[in-house]
């Protein structure tokens, strides 16, 4: 029996996502397509049953992920899942190249073509562009990208790594509303919440998705998993001392909190800000999902909060 999650309303449709999504980067298993057999496939509909089961719906693709191989594995976890297709929310992305980037139109709609063969759909929820790309003016990429949500094949438009001036020219130019921004931020990386000339290093990527009602969507939310606890930070890694006094925190806390992990307490943490974050759990493993889902359950006091964004920045609130 399913888990239900907490959900929130993303796109022009309101429709309700749940706050803690699965990142489909590593869902094949590997990047080179000719590597993909029997036991990848297996392995990516088992992670994909355990998402489902533990209440998310929402997956996260690119096309560029396994060089598409994510995306077709993907085709075989619909097909293990009758009926499936319309109860879940699937994005992915564009825009990436090997060693470079590109929006011509013409190259995103071969892309989303590209996309939804591999997964075997006839529409994608949300179409994000992953990078910017300073050769494209962003006129012409707004112009394909409205184009695609006229034609019925893409129903909400995103962005991805995109600077807060970066996402006001393209917003300058698309008649359909930018509703996501995919972001990394997690405990080891503020940047996003700091706006520049306040912060020093900060972009201020936030406030403008709370300004404009964009949804950010986190990527590496326990930074690239050393704050997940199932690794041990090694003494020479460069940022073992920052990274150690976080963990410390992370568990100090979990206590207060019915002995949650600091993976999940990381991304609850996450889940507090009012920009509405939505969490990628880059896993393939069923109890690392499993786990994850249940950061959603936690309620982090201000106080809390607080004590690990001061653990994080290495210096007292201001």
């Amino acid at each position: 029996m399913a888990t239900t999650l907490p959900t929130q309303p993303l796109g022009p449709q309101n429709v309700p996502v749940t706050r803690i999504a699965l990142g489909c980067m590593g869902m094949a298993g590997t990047w080179n397509p000719a590597e993909v057999g029997p036991e990848n496939i297996r392995k990516a509909i088992v992670a994909f049953e355990a998402a489902l089961e533990s209440g998310i719906n929402f997956f996260d693709h690119a096309d560029i992920y396994g060089r598409g191989a994510c995306e077709s594995v993907f085709k075989d976890c619909l097909a293990a899942v009758p009926g499936i297709r319309e109860k879940i929310y699937i994005a992915t992305k564009v825009g990436i190249r090997p060693g470079y980037y590109e929006h011509d139109p013409a190259y995103i709609r071969q892309s989303l073509r590209g996309s939804m063969e591999r997964m075997g759909i006839d529409y994608v929820d949300l179409y994000q562009i992953h990078r910017p790309d300073p050769l494209s003016h962003p006129a012409e990429t707004a112009e394909v990208l409205d184009a695609l949500v006229e034609e019925g094949l893409v129903r909400a438009i995103g962005v991805s790594n995109y600077y807060p001036q970066q996402t006001l020219a393209l917003k300058q130019y698309l008649k359909a509303p930018i509703v996501s921004n995919q972001i990394s931020i997690s405990l080891t990386r503020l940047d996003p919440i700091y706006e520049g000339a306040a912060g020093g290093d900060g972009d201020g990527v936030l406030d403008q998705c709370l300004q404009f009602g964009v949804t950010p969507l986190a990527y590496s939310p326990l930074g690239g998993g050393w704050l997940s606890g199932h690794r041990e930070i090694p003494a020479d890694h460069q940022d073992a001392p920052r990274l150690t006094r976080i963990m410390d925190a992370l568990k100090a806390l979990s206590p207060e909190y019915g002995g949650a992990t600091p993976g999940q307490i990381a991304t609850a943490w996450l889940l507090r800000h009012p920009a509405k974050i939505i969490p990628l759990v880059g896993s393939n493993n069923p109890e690392h999902i499993r786990e994850a889902a249940g950061a959603a359950s936690i309620n982090l006091s201000r106080q809390d909060w607080y004590k690990l964004w001061v653990a994080a920045r290495g210096e007292p609130v201001p």
